[in-house]
């Protein structure tokens, strides 16, 4: 059994990085969160005290364990446990309303829940109270504070269990193409599904995170981002266990925190969106912390803007990178390199790392040559075993080539690196003209008033779509209409310009800090009427 779990010399499933580093370096810190310290040798013991709870209440391999916990310990225990005996990890956002909770604990199929009683105002309890009686698959709830169990639950206490022999015969049947993690996102569509991500998806997927950030060594890496996605889950957690480096967890995004943390854990690795840099680093307190340690400053989910490349530099005193990614493939399988110049970083989401396949594709799936836009397709280890229980997602998402296809679109660049043009979806059609959205955001973004800005397409009875820009101005500024078409004339076609500029003092975000854009559609569906 152990050969097939090896590969020259390779680990290749997730718990053998926490018997790795629990012997080669046991006193070295593994989980930070506020003033609560675990070394590796305390992860993977807490972590075979939760795997052996687990087989004590039945659960066997497949099964799927749902962590209703936010960004604690606590969490990463559960995860890493039930994926020690080869049971499937499912992560519940703890914003998530008691109709949302029902269906990913009834998609799923999850028969253990962890939990914990409420965070941030939420009733935890009470949310599952609600939709307890349709929840047919899950049998057992474990919640972390004794006295707040109700009927039926188990106290985290007396459900932690010393490990035996029966532990280490699970662990033995472990496989590498077992499923481990189930994230789910909504797309475009607004109805969850989660992508199935195994073992060699997330050690392949890492191991090419890491060659290509220079995240081996001794790093210490800020997780500020929820665990349910996999900027969380496997982005920093999966990362920095199979690099053997530090986490150092915060269970809410908060600007100044995030500041506070990184000065005094001397973190040296952070990944996020550009909203929360920008939320940072604008901050007017932002010289008050010393930020010299960071190494690694990671841009995910679009390009970075011009004026946040340079507020990374002044105060990070990093070139930011720019990365792209999506929970299918695991994470973000582009990053840019250190010396790319600014003018790269405003379009480049860099090169793919390592095991990863990435090409341009037409409508007919023929490979496109460079510099011609068309669809983003990926192959590789790190892409998803597929969507749970979605054939037909499966069918539509893979061509017979195995190519997972993202759904946006790219160019690949002279050096060989990705430039995003925008979503397939997102994409629309003025007069016969595509127009993608992010290139207008950027075009927005270079504005001296523009602080965020979310572009959709609205019908149009001429045109057929035309643009619609949602701006939220830069706090002290009152831009116009008229000023920001103006601004833009220099910058984009005629047909790019949006027919509409609406300002908003806030646009709708989620916990990532990028635009809810649903929301946004779901406006001009309710004014136009479709």
């Amino acid at each position: 059994m152990q050969g097939a779990r090896q590969k020259e010399g390779n680990i290749m499933v997730l718990g053998d990085f926490l018997k790795k580093y629990a012997a080669e370096r046991p006193d070295r810190e593994a989980v930070v969160f506020q003033d609560r310290r675990f070394t590796f040798r305390d992860y993977d013991r807490m972590t075979d005290r939760v795997a052996t709870g687990l087989l004590k209440l039945g659960v066997r391999k497949g099964d799927r364990i749902g962590i209703y916990i936010p960004n604690w310990p606590e969490h990463l225990f559960v995860y890493l446990g039930a994926v020690k005996i080869g049971a499937v990890a499912v992560p519940v956002s703890w914003r998530f309303t008691p109709q949302e909770i029902r269906f990913v604990i009834d998609d799923a199929g999850i028969s253990v829940l962890a939990m914990t009683a409420g965070f941030m105002g939420m009733d935890f309890i009470q949310n599952l109270a609600a939709v307890r009686g349709e929840l047919l698959s899950l049998r057992q709830v474990v919640i972390l504070e004794r006295d707040k169990a109700a009927e039926g639950m188990i106290p985290y206490d007396d459900f932690l269990a010393e490990p035996g022999p029966a532990l280490e015969k699970a662990k033995a049947a472990v496989q590498p193409d077992d499923p481990t993690l189930f994230i789910y996102t909504s797309g475009t569509t607004g109805v969850p599904k989660a992508s199935v991500l195994t073992h060699r998806n997330l050690i392949s997927y890492t191991g090419g995170q890491i060659a290509s950030t220079g995240f081996s060594g001794d790093h210490r890496l800020l997780l500020n981002i929820p665990l349910n996605h996999v900027g969380g889950a496997v982005m920093a957690v999966i990362a920095c266990l199979n690099a053997g480096n530090t986490v150092v967890m915060m269970d809410m995004f908060n600007p100044e925190e995030t500041l506070k943390t990184i000065e005094k854990e001397k973190i040296t690795v952070i990944g996020q969106v550009p909203a929360q840099y920008a939320l940072e680093l604008l901050n007017p307190n932002v010289e008050k912390y010393n930020l010299t340690s960071i190494q690694v400053a990671i841009v995910s989910s679009q390009p970075c803007p011009s004026e946040l490349i340079l507020a990374i530099r002044s105060k990070m005193g990093v070139m930011p990178r720019n990365a792209y990614g999506l929970t299918e493939v695991s994470g973000a399988i582009t990053f840019t390199h250190p010396d790319h110049g600014e003018e790269k970083l405003k379009y480049s989401v860099g090169r793919p790392i390592p095991g990863v396949d990435l090409v341009i594709m037409d409508e007919q799936n023929k490979v496109l040559p460079m510099g011609q836009v068309g669809e983003i397709a990926l192959k590789g280890d790190p892409v998803m075993k597929g969507y749970w229980k979605r054939p037909d997602e499966d069918k539509r998402v893979f061509d017979n080539k195995g190519y997972f296809h993202t759904g946006d679109m790219g160019r690949i660049e002279e050096d060989g690196s990705l430039a995003i043009v925008g979503r397939k979806k997102e994409m629309y059609i003025r007069g016969g003209e595509n127009v993608y959205p992010p290139e207008v955001e950027e075009a927005l973004a270079k504005h001296p008033d523009v602080m965020m800005s979310a572009v959709v397409g609205r019908p149009d009875p001429v045109m057929g779509e035309v643009g619609r820009a949602y701006i939220m101005p830069k706090p002290g500024t009152n831009p116009t209409a008229e000023g920001i078409k103006t601004f833009l004339k220099d910058r984009l076609a005629n047909y790019k310009i949006p027919e509409d500029v609406i300002f908003r003092a806030q646009l709708p975000l989620t916990l990532l800090g990028k635009v809810k854009k649903l929301d946004l559609y779901d406006e001009i569906k309710k004014e136009f009427g479709k």
